[in-house]
């Protein structure tokens, strides 16, 4: 196994110091690559799951909690925010079509 990505570390105090809010804020500090390959993931794949983040298990969301040094709640935090922006925009897009 290759060493862990230093990177890791920033994401604690990144999201202590308010600049990380949800989970893609976490791709600012990390490389969704080195992620993804963490993951075992195929890039193309992890951007869809990212496009859809309640698709990750909740494995891969512990897995990734680990790696930064989050809580278990601190990383479902997080998602949550990015499934609801997402849901958010699903909803507006859905209202927009129905207008003639």
């Amino acid at each position: 196994m290759r060493k862990r990505d230093d990177r890791y570390d920033l994401i604690k105090s990144m999201m202590r110091d308010g600049k990380i809010k949800s989970l893609l804020d976490i791709f600012k500090y990390i490389p969704k690559t080195v992620v993804a390959d963490d993951l075992g993931k195929k890039v193309d794949r992890f951007n869809e799951l990212m496009n859809r983040v309640d698709q990750f298990t909740v494995e891969e969301l512990f897995l990734m909690a680990s790696w930064c040094n989050l809580s278990p709640e601190e990383i479902l935090q997080l998602m949550l925010v990015e499934y609801r922006k997402s849901k958010k925009k699903i909803t507006r897009s859905k209202a927009a079509s129905r207008i003639p």
